[in-house]
This record gives structure tokens, sequence and C-alpha cells, in this order.
């Protein structure tokens, strides 16, 4: 029992010293926290060029889809798909059952004439000798006149006859489709045949009307077929939306050497915006809250940093267009850190004040 208590009081004395020695030692200064370190550099004029990635169909620069004029059964088919053809060669020939009617309307108008012909070829001597008086010599040739015409009326049922049943290539170039056989029955609703002319291809595609807005003929285009590009130029825009789709249809001429087959798909890279001699300032740097964009701008005079709203425009990975907010002297934050608010001190680090390097991410602010 004895030896208990004396063993109690020394635990008792020993954690007196320990009080009194905390009570007596002196509590060393916390070093304050040095402020943040940041970098920033002051807008740059520049240009931004957006493009967008499209699917188009390739299709020939000219093209023709070839219907006859005139009902009726296919006598003869003289093409192929694949066939080359010359501007009007004949393709095909159909019995309309009024060529032969026309011909003999012609050939019947046609002796008609050479009779009102001969006679007043006749009656001319004996007008000039008073044999025949003017009013019957007039009656001649007015007669001989109206065959004339009626028989040119004939010929040319005649010819069309003759067109509608040889139907030709209007341009030259490669049968891309043949839709007919021999014995066919067809009418002027029939799509006979499909021909490309050799004026090479166009790639036609459809835009929106913020893409179109920024599209005119002679812009460069890039078309991605399995892995080979090809450079374009933009040709035709059109300016009133297909009903079908709702979008704008554009043509482009291709450089391709017409290795790409007609109505085949393509990748496109076009041209979707742009803006040029904008103030310009890094990506990363640009900060949201509510929807609304700010920057950090650095005060010099006071060395705290301020939050300033601004109104962007266009930007892509590295730079976005500011079009007001603030100035080209402006000092604009390139880095960032939990510590950025309104009034915070700030250390600019000197040495990287003119070149910030980039983000590896971008916070948004709640």
């Amino acid at each position: 029992m004895k030896k208990t208590r004396v063993i109690g009081g020394i635990v008792l004395a020993a954690a007196a010293v320990m009080v009194l020695f905390r009570v007596m030692k002196k509590e060393e200064p916390v070093p304050p926290t040095p402020d943040p370190v940041v970098m920033a550099e002051t807008p740059k004029m520049g240009d931004i060029h957006l493009t967008t990635e499209l699917i188009g169909n390739i299709e020939p620069a000219d093209i023709v889809y070839i219907y006859p004029k005139a009902g009726g059964d296919i006598t003869a088919v003289n093409i192929k798909a694949g066939d080359i053809v010359t501007a009007g060669q004949v393709i095909c020939e159909i019995d309309t059952k009024q060529v032969d009617a026309a011909r003999i309307a012609m050939e019947s108008a046609k002796i008609a004439w050479d009779d009102a012909q001969s006679t007043l070829s006749r009656t001319a001597p004996l007008h000039a000798s008073g044999f025949v008086s003017d009013k019957e010599f007039e009656s001649y040739q007015t007669n001989a006149e109206a065959r004339r015409l009626q028989y040119e009326s004939a010929k040319l049922a005649y010819d069309n006859q003759m067109e509608f049943s040889h139907v030709t290539s209007p341009i030259s170039g490669r049968v891309e489709q043949c839709n007919m056989e021999l014995h066919d029955t067809v009418g002027q609703s029939t799509q006979l045949a499909v021909i490309a002319g050799d004026a090479g291809n166009n790639v036609s595609f459809y835009v929106t009307e913020r893409i179109k807005n920024n599209l005119t003929p002679g812009d460069g285009i890039t078309v991605t077929k399995e892995g080979t590009q090809y450079q374009g130029t933009v040709t035709e825009v059109s300016n009133m939306a297909e009903a079908n789709v709702g979008l704008f249809k554009v043509k482009a001429a291709v450089a391709d050497n017409e290795v790409m087959a007609p109505g085949t798909s393509v990748e496109l890279t076009v041209p979707s915006d742009s803006t040029e001699n904008a103030m310009l300032v890094p990506t990363h740097s640009v900060y949201y809250k509510g929807g609304d964009a700010y920057v950090y701008t650095y005060d010099s005079a006071e060395g705290i940093i301020h939050e300033v709203p601004v109104e962007t425009g266009i930007f892509d990975q590295d730079s976005m267009v500011v079009l007001s907010g603030i100035t080209m002297d402006d000092l604009v934050l390139t880095t960032w850190t939990s510590e950025l608010k309104e009034g915070t001190k700030v250390t600019l680090d000197g040495q990287n004040a003119d070149e910030a390097p980039a983000a590896d991410s971008q916070p948004q602010a709640q």
C-alpha cells in the first residue's frame, strides 16, 4: 500500500513538471502565408478561323438525266453503263408510231409545193405577155407561198418525230446508268439513262444558316476519302433552304482526277466561322459564372487582381475573341489557383509576365 502511494506521488510530480514547462514555454510566431504567384499577359491582336466536319456526296460536275420526248416501243439500244458517248450520239431508237405518218405528210406537202411552184413558173411568162391578169397571177403566187409554208410545217413535224424516235446524248461523257432494254415500252416519264460529263466531279453537302453565311464561292475545303485528302473549292452556295432537310445546299469542285465514284460519301472539312484582327486572350483565361464570362486582371498599382466581366466571341483551342470589357493594356491572368477572387493580393511572376503556359484545366466558377 505504501509502495502504491509512492508511485502515485511520482506520477503526479511528473505531470506537474510537464504542465509547468508548457506554461513557461514561449510560443513561436507563425510565419505569414505568402501571396499566390501568378502569371499574366496582355491581349494580342490576331485571327481565328474555325472549321466543321461534315459528310458530302460525290456527283459529276455535269450530269444529265435523259427522258424520251414521246412514248413508244424501244427498237434499238446503242449504249450500256460505262460506255463513253459524244454529244449528238444516238443512244436509242423508239417507235413512236408517228414517224411514218409525219413522213407521208411531209412528202405530200412537198409534192403540193412543187406543183404550185411549177404552175407559177408557167404562168409568169403569160403574165408578162398580158395573157394572165395581175389578179390571177397574184393568186398563183399566194398559192405557192401557202404550199411552201405547209411543207415547212410538215417537215418540222417530221424532224421532231425523228428526234423523238432517235434519242441522242446532249453532252459528251460516260454512261453512269442505262435503264432501258430492247422492246421496252416507255413513256415520257421513263428515265432512259444518266450520263456524266467529262468536266470532273463535284461534292455537294448541306449546312446550317450560320455556316452558309460564312461561305462564299472560292472558299477552300478539304475532302477525305478512305484516308486520302483532296482539295476542293466552293462553287455554289444556295440562299434557300431545302424544305425536306431545312438546310442549305452547297456545291464544291474537287480536284480528284475522277478517282472517286459518283454517288459515294466523303468526309469534309469546311470553314464554319472566322474573325480577323481581333483582340485575343488565351481560352483558358476566361471563366464563367451563371453563364457570364469574366477574366482576372492584375492591378500593378495595388498588387491585387480584379474580376472583370467581358463580352466574348468565337474561340478555338488556344485563343478566344474578347469584344469588350478589357483593353490591350490590361494584364490578364493566365494561371489559376484556388485563391483567385476579387481583390486577392498576388505576386506577379515578372519573368513570365508576357508569356503564359497552357493551363491543364479550366475550372468553372460556381
